[in-house]
């Protein structure tokens, strides 16, 4: 009797606190058909979000309408609004050739010197800005009483892409290389090459033509500085008498790719008249520096009156060198045009 009356007790006890614990609501265990409406009271929290991810799209639209703008603007209008940019608008003036636009770029005379202009034909495939030597030139020779008229150069046709399939690679070929083995290959064929040339040459004549107008305002003395491949094409012209000769030639570096023309550089040169300042670099183009001592030696044959031949370090990461290649140039320009 002793020890039921213990259990009973301890029953009455557990009973009564599982009854208290049942009331808590603390203590219930999650009910699962009452998440849900603590999910759909979650739903209208996240649904302030979707206003606001609707209110960035038109953020980007503008964005997005500027890059279809951009993309499908002509060329031509692309590059003019980025030379722009950084270019004063006064320095830009236009030529048309076969009904393209081209720049012209003009720099008028510093200081109280007024010599005349110089007329600056980078090297091929550039721009009238060309970065480098060429526009180093064209903006400091001003200083020195030359009015800067730069144009643009004209264009290499672009380079062959030859393809050989994977499964003919190991396959024997059927004929023997035309080149000599120390010669590099041709790019084009010789046909195709020197009709580009003479596209051109006729190019040039036609941007040359369109100075006279632009080169009133610049009265005096002609001076005409090209460089690289464009040099070899001044050089050609003037031998024909197809452009008017200018009072003083400077050319630097000057080759040409076909090995017929550049071998004929040297005497082309030689047999003009105007003063001419020759610049060779030790890191110029290896036709060019196949043909200089050439190109001194026939002038000196030749009896070429004021010719001269001068060798600078033309580093294109070498400002200095740029500044001594412009020294040398306002020097031959003022003394042999009688412009001092």
């Amino acid at each position: 009797m002793a020890r039921i009356i213990p259990s009973v007790l301890g029953l009455t006890l557990a009973l009564a606190s599982a009854s208290l614990f049942a009331a808590d609501p603390s203590t219930q265990a999650p009910d699962p058909n009452t998440q849900a409406p603590e999910t759909s009271t979650q739903a209208p929290e996240s649904s302030p979000q979707t206003p606001e991810s609707n209110t960035q799209a038109p953020e980007t639209t503008p964005q997005n309408t500027e890059t279809s703008q951009a993309s499908t603007a002509p060329k031509g209008q692309t590059a003019a609004k980025r030379t722009s940019n950084y270019l004063p608008a006064n320095e830009i003036k236009q030529i048309t050739i076969d009904d393209q636009p081209l720049e012209l770029l003009v720099r008028s005379w510093e200081g109280r010197k007024k010599l005349g202009a110089a007329i600056i034909l980078p090297a091929t495939n550039g721009t009238a800005d060309a970065p480098g030597l060429m526009a180093f030139v064209r903006r400091n020779i001003n200083a020195a009483g030359w009015a800067s008229l730069s144009l643009t150069p004209p264009t290499e046709p672009p380079a062959p892409n030859f393809a050989t399939p994977a499964t003919e690679v190991t396959s024997a070929g059927s004929a023997q290389l035309s080149s000599p083995s120390n010669k590099p290959s041709q790019k084009v064929k010789p046909e195709q090459s020197n009709k580009h040339l003479l596209e051109q040459e006729d190019f040039l004549v036609k941007s040359m033509s369109q100075l006279d107008s632009v080169g009133t305002d610049f009265p005096g003395k002609r001076v005409l500085i090209t460089a690289d491949q464009s040099a070899g094409l001044l050089i050609s012209l003037l031998s024909q008498k197809k452009i008017a000769d200018p009072d003083v030639l400077i050319v630097i570096n000057p080759y040409s790719e076909d090995e017929a023309r550049n071998q004929a550089i040297a005497e082309k040169l030689a047999k003009l008249t105007m003063p001419i300042l020759d610049i060779q670099s030790p890191d110029g183009h290896p036709a060019s520096l196949e043909t200089a001592e050439q190109r001194k030696s026939l002038a000196v044959t030749l009896e070429a009156p004021n010719y001269r031949q001068t060798t600078l370090a033309l580093n294109l990461d070498n400002e200095s060198a740029w500044q001594n290649c412009l020294n040398a140039i306002r020097g031959f320009a003022a003394r042999m045009s009688g412009a001092n």
